[in-house]
């Protein structure tokens, strides 16, 4: 609001003088006394002319001012008819009282009619010419805001998409993954096929979704189950327990599980006596899927896939006013990804 034209000190400083001088001539004009040109600057009419359009003006401003805030929440038609007679309705009268005023104890005697509807029927248009520019100024700026919020958001989601690219792609499991295929070579190939085939199962769901928004839990259960059998090759002591019946009408954002259960498993020591066990169920009043186990941390946590959890926090933002959260209760650790309601459903 502070940043429409009207409000700038400039403008209010030199609209009115020029505006005043214009209505001055006007009147003139509308008189045939042309003759009063030479004394322009020497006349007091022009001064009062000048007088009252800073009155009209700062009327009109602080009207609209005022207004704005108590129709913020109105339709636009309802709002420009209402500020439109609130600001001449003001402005008008003010004008009208100004100018008894001046008649009656500056110059003596009371102004005639038809002299006060030409001062009205001046500052009136003045009035509707002022409407049209605020309210052509107020919605063109509402409407680049709306271009720039929506730049903003492009721009964001395309840095998560990007993210999310890489994420896909997961450097670190890329390798540990090949490191741990050279050493099955040497002693078991069929093992190592294995481990290529849920390697490739991965890397080709996500490269296969990764244009996607929403992918059902039933996909995404499958590709981290290949990354449980995968990782299962280097520490033997992985298992996820789903206790959700129903996967196929849950949406979540590709690669969820696999960022999380990663970011698990790299900051948790796992051993034969110490297995890691994760449980993915629904949360009651089924308003998050949650992943929990049991906290046993490193002692020197992986810095990118703790970050993990922040880049997941951004995605789900876009599309559930529910946040994905994180809580520690205890020796557990709880992941609730927000369930995503689809549009089509909703309306439904």
């Amino acid at each position: 609001m502070n940043r429409l034209f009207i409000h700038q000190a400039l403008f209010r400083i030199l609209s009115a003088p020029v505006l005043g001088v214009m209505v001055y001539l006007l009147i003139l004009l509308i008189n045939n006394n042309f003759s009063e040109l030479e004394n322009l600057f020497s006349s007091s009419e022009v001064y009062v002319c000048i007088a009252l359009a800073y009155i009209s003006l700062e009327t009109m401003r602080l009207t609209l001012s005022v207004s704005e805030k108590w129709l913020s929440k109105q339709s636009i038609r309802r709002r420009i008819l209402v500020q439109l007679l609130a600001t001449l309705t003001i402005s008008l009268v003010l004008i009208t009282l100004a100018i008894w005023a001046y008649y009656n104890w500056i110059i003596g005697f009371q102004i005639s009619m038809g002299e006060l509807h030409v001062f009205l029927a001046i500052y009136g248009v003045i009035g509707l010419l002022y409407n049209v520019l605020f309210f052509s100024n107020f919605y063109l700026n509402r409407e680049n805001t709306l271009l720039i919020q929506q730049e903003k958001k492009l721009r964001e989601k395309l840095e998560s998409d990007f993210i999310s690219f890489k994420n896909d792609i997961n450097p670190d499991l890329l390798y540990e993954s090949l490191e741990n295929l050279i050493l099955t070579l040497q002693h078991n190939v069929d093992e190592a096929e294995e481990q290529i085939d849920y390697l490739a199962g991965i890397y080709r769901y996500g490269l296969i979704n990764r244009h996607k928004e929403l992918i059902s839990l039933e996909e995404e259960l499958q590709a981290a189950e290949h990354l449980i059998k995968l990782l299962n090759y280097k520490h033997r002591q992985l298992n996820l327990l789903n206790a959700v019946r129903d996967t196929r009408n849950i949406q979540l954002i590709p690669g969820s599980l696999l960022v999380t259960i990663d970011s698990i498993v790299r900051n948790t020591l796992i051993s034969k006596e110490s297995p890691l066990v994760i449980r993915l169920y629904l949360e009651e009043g089924d308003e998050y899927l949650v992943l929990q186990h049991t906290l046993n941390d490193r002692l020197l946590l992986h810095r990118d896939s703790l970050l993990a959890y922040d880049r997941l926090k951004r995605s789900y933002s876009f599309f559930s006013e529910n946040p994905f959260v994180q809580v520690k209760a205890g020796k557990e650790n709880y992941i609730k990804f927000p369930l995503v309601q689809i549009a089509d459903e909703v309306d439904k």
